[in-house]
């Protein structure tokens, strides 16, 4: 008797749609299970690299202030084109012995140190300018206070500083901030353009950006840092990274190093 030969290729058959289906859904699973948690650990990288060259920044900053023969801390680096000096190319800019401007881009290039945060764009930065002049002479002593403010989410939508009371306390002498994985108000590294939400044009503000983060980029001398929040947030959406520079710290650092008595 011959075999049956068409029983046995059955006994072969492969994969059937439904099979197939189900080990493709179940593969995503174990795919999707595993690239979340990877992709939130390179977003958690990114932030503590933010944070930590944001300190870096601001030593540097107070190194700069205590190796000038008078005490003053660097110009920015200015954005756009008006005014002495080339925008955004990492070099103070000042004029007449004053800032071209008091907010713009950390002066990478004079501070010796890297030009962007982990998204691709330029550390912002805001000094008290009369802590940064150099003619008539700097005028930075033990009684000098910051002209800067820096606020919470409870408070800020009103221009109120809180880190401290009474508010001259709270004036900081600067601020240095990454605009987030968001990067809106950021100028981009490679492009040198602002960048904005869809739709905003080529301004600060608009309905798209929260108030704080119109705060930490429409060059006021108003700041925000706090939690993160999401667009559905009441607040509206916020990534910056914020950090600042204390007078007192300064000061401290100044006298240690003989510049202040």
């Amino acid at each position: 008797m011959r075999p049956n030969r068409s029983r046995g290729r059955r006994g072969y058959a492969g994969f059937t749609l439904i099979e197939m289906t189900v080990v493709i859904f179940v593969m995503a699973l174990i795919l999707g299970s595993i690239l979340v948690p990877l992709s939130t650990q390179v977003e958690q990288r990114q932030l503590a690299d933010a944070r930590r060259q944001l300190d870096e920044i601001k030593e540097a900053l107070m190194g700069y202030a205590s190796a000038q023969t008078v005490p003053h801390l660097p110009c920015p680096d200015k954005t756009a084109a008006a005014g002495a000096g080339t925008p955004n190319d990492g070099i103070e800019d000042v004029d007449a012995g004053a800032c071209v401007a008091p907010e713009g881009n950390v002066p990478w290039v004079t501070l010796g140190l890297p030009s962007v945060d982990p998204w691709g764009n330029r550390y912002r930065y805001g000094v008290s300018p009369a802590l940064a002049q150099r003619a008539p002479a700097a005028t930075l002593t033990l009684s000098t206070q910051g002209s800067l403010q820096v606020c919470s989410a409870s408070t800020c939508a009103a221009g109120e500083a809180i880190t401290q009371v009474p508010p001259s306390l709270n004036a900081v002498v600067a601020v240095i901030l990454s605009h987030g994985p968001n990067r809106w108000g950021a100028i981009n590294a490679d492009t040198n353009a602002l960048i904005l939400p869809p739709g905003c044009g080529t301004a600060v503000g608009c309905a798209a950006m929260s108030d704080h983060e119109i705060a930490n980029s429409n060059s006021d001398t108003i700041f925000v840092s706090r939690a993160p929040s999401p667009s559905t947030s009441t607040a509206g959406e916020f990534d910056d990274i914020v950090t600042w520079l204390s007078p007192h710290v300064l000061k401290q650092r100044l006298v240690a190093a003989g510049k202040l008595p």
